[in-house]
């Protein structure tokens, strides 16, 4: 599915330790974050094509329409409570059969949508976490033109070191 020579967009790059090896790989990364100072660390490690400091949750990404092969993203889902935009800009930017590989928070575990969990100073001890379904998921990948090709939910340590349940998931844009 991904050759080298390729381009991938990595939403919410941060620091770039995800799309590193994604660089090793032979892809080309685009990495797009709000950022300036995740963005200048990852401009450091020299790895990135392209970097672009722009909130991901805000439509129009800066890039042309089907501009990108395919599309990763790492630890950004869960502090988002809508994911639309995120969705529909990556399907745009995206060349139909690409791949969209990311990870959601997974509500299984928690039976919450929502929930406040220590965090950085910076949010008063306390950060805003998103559980996104498996159905809500599968309704927004319809919607915005991805078809599911598989997933796997794990548990993990999160914000405040408290045991999590999330899903990664890969889709196709058709």
């Amino acid at each position: 599915m991904c050759e080298a020579g390729q381009t991938i967009l990595d939403v919410g790059i941060g620091t770039g330790l995800s799309s590193v090896l994604f660089h090793k790989a032979g892809l080309q990364v685009l990495g797009m974050d709000f950022s300036s100072e995740m963005l200048a660390m990852c401009r450091g490690k020299g790895f990135a094509k392209e970097l672009i400091e722009h909130d991901v949750s805000v439509a129009p990404y800066p890039l042309g329409d089907k501009t990108v092969d395919h599309a990763v993203s790492t630890g950004v889902m869960h502090i988002f409570d809508d994911l639309n935009v995120i969705f529909s800009e990556v399907c745009r930017v995206m060349r139909v059969g690409g791949v969209f590989t990311f990870v959601v928070a997974d509500p299984i575990a928690q039976g919450v949508k929502e929930q406040s969990m220590g965090g950085c100073k910076a949010h008063k001890g306390k950060a805003n976490f998103y559980n996104h379904s498996e159905p809500s998921m599968v309704e927004l990948y319809d919607r915005c033109g991805f078809e599911l090709i598989n997933s796997l939910r794990f548990v993990s340590s999160a914000i405040g070191k408290r045991e999590m349940s999330y899903r990664a998931c890969v889709v196709q844009k058709l």
